[in-house]
Formats: structure tokens, C-alpha cells, sequence
């Protein structure tokens, strides 16, 4: 990898959790373990937020909390992933404790988990059908029973995988800090083909038209054909691409950590427009209604038009973002860290504060 084009802000290095050997390939020397940034999902009347030593669920119209878990601060127990929501009411949510949980969504009683991992767990389960994907630091992504926790199948790469996996078709994309993108069969396991693509992935890809679309540490936003793996086109950005690509009304959003936006055709990777904000952008950006929705590290929330970027509001935060902003009907979540809130609820369309959360204790 030529690290020589890649521009990543120190502030970005410092606030991210970057393992010793993520960049298998790149010269340079150590990294830094620091403690976890947000992770949010939400159905219409709780959010969820995974957050150190607690997941808080937390009500979405007045936000106060509902419940945390464990009840008690536990220091052996510290969370970062986004828990996912499964159709039967439960959350399930992997840990620093290198422990998968699966919860009730409504009271945060645990139904049960899965300790097979031999590392942490940093990115969210997927779940399809009756299986729950589980991508975990020690390489392996586990497919998990969603009733039971026991394990089906796992499937090693050759670095940690840091993503939720994207299903569709009985088909598993598993992105990983490998270089690697992979195809995998849903019910066993096998692998169908690999890629590699010039650089890791931190992010989910996303399905178009046939082309899975992933952002790459150092090698840009690449298309893929779903069915082979093969290379359809490629975009060189700034700096890496740390979050995931979103889909809206024929375009793909996205930003990098040198703090540039894109708005690009996913059929040719035709760049539309680019905007420069006021600093890295670590998520995945939201769509909705003619607007695309984004955040950068420096603290500040961003709507803009969709069709040519024209701004519609900013919200400066005190303290950090690295979190995708979440949008439920016309509330956007956003999670931050280093201020006094830990969630807020904004107002979609005005920008507006409706609520900010803080942790109880």
C-alpha cells in the first residue's frame, strides 16, 4: 500500500481504535488503543446505545433511559459495536469481554451468549433468517443460532474483521482489515471468492444493481460484481474511507478522513459533487427526503441537498463525533463523546435540539 497519498489527521488517529497490525503491508511503526466511541441502532420508540461499560436503551420521545446493561458498571465488560435488532424483540451485542449477548429489547434480561470468540468483538452481528453473524477480532466471522447462541458455523480470514457483514440472496460479503472482500454461502459457510482490494475495510458494503460498493483504507471507494468479485470501477478519494457508502435515488454518499464528502454514480463511479467540511468524516452518511445527512469528527452535523450539496443547516456539538448520525422518522440521532451528552435527538428538517441524553452515574 503507498501510504504516501493517504492524509489522516493526527486527532483522527488518536480517537480511532487502531490495533497493532491493522495495515499488514504498510510501513510504519505502532498504534493506540483507546476506549470505544458510540455505537446506535433504534426501532421507532428506543434507541439503543452500546457505550463503554453499558448498553442504554433509551425512550426516543422524551429521551429518558429505560433500562442499562448490566444493571451495575462491570469493568470487565465494555462495548463499542452498534447492537442489531431482530425481528423476535431481542438485541444482540458483542463485547470488549470477547462475549456476544443476546437481550430482551424491552427490559435488557439476557436470553443468552456465545463465548466462543478468542477476541474482542468491534463490529455489529448480522442476522439473517435464523442465524446471527458475528464478525470478530480474532479473524472469525461466527454464524450463531439466533434462538441459542450455538454456533453453526465460522469462517477464518487472516485479520480482524471489524464490520457487520451484508447479506442478500444466501450470500455473506464479509468485509476485512485483510485487504480482502468475501463471498460466502449463508447456510455453511464456503467460500465462493475473494478479492483483494488494494486496502482494509472498516464498513459494511452496500448491494446496487449487481455491484457491491466498499470503501478501502488507502484505495478509495471500489465496485465489485456481486456474482464474481470482479473489479467494475474504482474512485481514489483523499484520505481512507473509514465508514460505509449509502444508497439514495441513484447516488452513493460517502466521506473519508481527510474530511472530503462525495456524491458519485454507482454505475460508473462518475463523481457528481464533493463538499469539504470542517473535518474527518468516520461514518457512514443518512439519507432522506432530498437530504444527506453527515458528521465529522470536529463535532459538527451537516444536512445538505442531495442533488448538489447545497447546505441546509449545520449543528456544532461539544466534543467528538465518529458515529454514523441515525435517522428514525424525522428524528436524527447523533452519538458523541467528550461533552456532556452522550445522544442527542435533533430535528430533521430544522437541525433543531429535542432532547440530549446523559448517562445516569
Amino acid at each position: 500500500m503507498n501510504t504516501s497519498s493517504i492524509r489522516i489527521p493526527r486527532a483522527v488517529i488518536l480517537g480511532l481504535v487502531v490495533l497493532a497490525g491493522i495495515l499488514a503491508g504498510c510501513s510504519g511503526g505502532g498504534a493506540t488503543v483507546a476506549s470505544s466511541w458510540p455505537g446506535v441502532s433504534a426501532d421507532e420508540s428506543i434507541a439503543y446505545v452500546a457505550f463503554n461499560q453499558g448498553i442504554y436503551a433509551v425512550d426516543l420521545a422524551t429521551g429518558q433511559q429505560r433500562w442499562r446493561f448490566p444493571a451495575e458498571a462491570d469493568r470487565q465488560v465494555s462495548f463499542y459495536a452498534a447492537p442489531t435488532l431482530t425481528g423476535e424483540g431481542h438485541l444482540i451485542v458483542g463485547g470488549y469481554d470477547k462475549t456476544v449477548y443476546s437481550l430482551n429489547a424491552a427490559n435488557g434480561t439476557p436470553a443468552w451468549h456465545f463465548s466462543g470468540s478468542t477476541d474482542r468483538i468491534l463490529g455489529s452481528p448480522a442476522v439473517a433468517g435464523d442465524l446471527v453473524l458475528v464478525p470478530s477480532g480474532d479473524r472469525n466471522l461466527y454464524a450463531l443460532r439466533l434462538a441459542t447462541g450455538e454456533q453453526v458455523w465460522s469462517f477464518e480470514t487472516e485479520h480482524a474483521l471489524w464490520a457487520a457483514p451484508l447479506v442478500d440472496n444466501g450470500r455473506v460479503y464479509l468485509p476485512a482489515l485483510d485487504h480482502h472482500l468475501y463471498a460466502l454461502d449463508l447456510l455453511t459457510g464456503d467460500l465462493l471468492w475473494s478479492q483483494d482490494l488494494g486496502g482494509a475495510t472498516a464498513d459494511t458494503p452496500v448491494l446496487t444493481n449487481g455491484l457491491l460498493l466498499v470503501g478501502t483504507f488507502g484505495n478509495g471507494l471500489q465496485a465489485l460484481d456481486a456474482q464474481t468479485g470482479q473489479a467494475a470501477w474504482s474512485f481514489p478519494t483523499e484520505g481512507w474511507v473509514w465508514g460505509g457508502p449509502t444508497l439514495s435515488e441513484g447516488t452513493v454518499f460517502f466521506g473519508d478522513v481527510a474530511g472530503v464528502v462525495y456524491a458519485l454514480n454507482p454505475a460508473d463511479g462518475a463523481e457528481v459533487w464533493r463538499v469539504q467540511p470542517d473535518g474527518p468524516v468516520t461514518g457512514s452518511p443518512v439519507t432522506s427526503g432530498g437530504l444527506v445527512y453527515f458528521a465529522t469528527e470536529a463535532g459538527t452535523v451537516y444536512a445538505r441537498r442531495t442533488a448538489g450539496g447545497e447546505p441546509v443547516w449545520e449543528q456544532i456539538f461539544e466534543g467528538k463525533i465518529y458515529t454514523d448520525p441515525l435517522l428514525i422518522g424525522e428524528t436524527l440521532l447523533v452519538a458523541h463523546t467528550g461533552g456532556p451528552a452522550l445522544l442527542t435527538a435533533l430535528d430533521a428538517a430544522s437541525g433543531a435540539t429535542r432532547w440530549s441524553y446523559v448517562p445516569a452515574g
